[in-house]
């Protein structure tokens, strides 16, 4: 037996013995002194000990020689791919683009993805699934959100290929975690993106037969996909099926963007006492002031319409001074508006001064003509979150603690309250209900 056939058995023996580090040594000594010899079998066990030792930067330097000798050799292109995948995609923090998107697509060019039914040894998951996911996970924390960019990589996946099972993780507490299997993601990602592309009837299409398929919904995914479809509706003019659909999500999720969607529908439609009173609840609801600048600015058309021409000034301020605050760019439009209401920023009250008297001024519309009711509170519930108001003829009203707006101690059995109503709905019931909002204590 030659030196040469020699080594060759005994890598080959240690390597399937899992003795990687012994076998490592006899394979850079084929691969280094008998390279003549060496097929792509000898050059594909060398990088998989390399890989299997965690030192990737040598063995995607023999993977991609390998690779050069044999292109169609899947058994190195699994190994190159990795190797790719962990010197050139799993980093904390992207700081080169272009090589991070070359990487990507050189897994891309030499493997296809796989069935999640089709694992490969302790290489499962699919490296290729992976490294798309990390891309796509990569264009979604960009400030300016790249649909085009999103839509080209979900492009690359087939989702009937990808697994249907969330992934099930112990944090270091101790507590048992889940995270969204990559189907769902997949179609979360995409009906996001056309959307955002005006792609309607494809968003439509595509977010119907994610909550079709998919049984288990992470991060409120679910209430995403269904909101993408009420206003793709919305972006089709089938105005009226999307406020439906809108109106249903709210009452599982009451929030601020949600009363937003309908607002804008409804302003739309001509209908603006009705977006009046949706953008109101809006902008009283919980959320970043930054984020509602588009509400504001709704709110101050929808008052300017209604002839409330100092309230819609006071929304323009407001949408000044919030974009002063975070140091954004004062768009023309925006200095169209300060210009059409005269106002002088030089002379514009605080940011929390002019929050606080938007905030009467939101509570004074809003509860315009209701009756303003006086009880107790019966009881706090254990969460701690909600509890029960009793009127002065005795009814009972459920409220969120969210709504009580007197000093923490005075949150308690017994006190005296006067509240408004609204409209709510019971999820245990499944039934509307009438809830008190803007409790406050009576003295």
């Amino acid at each position: 037996m030659t030196d040469f056939q020699t080594l060759k058995q005994e890598a080959d023996q240690l390597r399937q013995a899992k003795k990687f580090s012994h076998a490592l040594p006899v394979y850079k000594q084929l691969w280094e002194n008998h390279r003549t010899d060496c097929s792509e079998w000898e050059g594909w066990g060398y990088a998989y000990c390399l890989k299997k030792l965690e030192m990737y930067k040598d063995a995607l330097e023999i993977s991609r020689a390998v690779y050069k000798m044999k292109p169609d050799f899947a058994h190195n292109n699994n190994v190159y791919a990795w190797c790719i995948y962990y010197t050139g995609i799993k980093v904390d923090k992207v700081v080169d683009e272009e090589k991070f998107f070359k990487a990507a697509n050189g897994i891309i060019k030499i493997l296809e993805q796989e069935d999640k039914s089709q694992k490969m040894g302790n290489d499962f998951p699919c490296v290729y699934t992976l490294a798309v996911f990390k891309v796509l996970d990569y264009l979604s924390d960009k400030a300016i959100y790249p649909a085009d960019k999103i839509l080209e990589w979900t492009g690359k996946l087939n989702p009937e290929l990808l697994d249907i099972q969330p992934f099930s993780f112990t944090t270091d507490e101790g507590k048992q975690r889940e995270n969204a299997s990559p189907k769902e993601r997949y179609y979360t990602m995409r009906s996001k993106a056309l959307l955002e592309k005006e792609m309607y009837n494809e968003c439509i299409e595509l977010s119907d037969k994610a909550l079709k398929i998919l049984t288990q919904f992470h991060y409120d995914n679910d209430i995403w996909l269904k909101r993408n479809f009420a206003l793709s509706k919305a972006g089709l003019k089938d105005y009226d099926i999307a406020i439906e659909q809108l109106k249903e999500i709210l009452k599982r999720k009451k929030e601020w963007f949600i009363q937003s969607d309908i607002a804008k529908i409804l302003y739309t439609q001509k209908k603006y006492d009705e977006a009046l009173q949706y953008s109101i609840d809006a902008a009283l609801n919980i959320g970043e002031v930054g984020k509602k600048i588009k509400l504001y600015q709704l709110l101050a058309s929808v008052l300017k319409v209604q002839g409330k021409l100092e309230e819609a000034k006071k929304h323009i301020e407001l949408v000044y001074l919030v974009r002063q605050e975070h140091n954004w760019k004062i768009k023309d439009n925006l200095n169209s508006l300060l210009k059409s209401y005269n106002i002088d920023t030089t002379k514009l009250p605080t940011l929390n001064q002019l929050q606080n008297e938007l905030k009467q001024i939101w509570e004074k519309l809003k509860f315009s003509g209701q009756p303003l009711l006086e009880g107790k509170i019966k009881n706090i519930l254990q969460t701690g979150k909600a509890g029960f108001i009793e009127s002065n003829d005795k009814k009972s009203y459920f409220f969120s603690v969210k709504e009580f707006r007197g000093k923490k101690e005075l949150l308690k059995q017994g006190q005296r309250v006067s509240f408004y109503l609204e409209e709510g709905f019971d999820k245990k019931k499944n039934q509307p209900t009438k809830n008190a909002v803007n409790v406050k204590p009576i003295n």
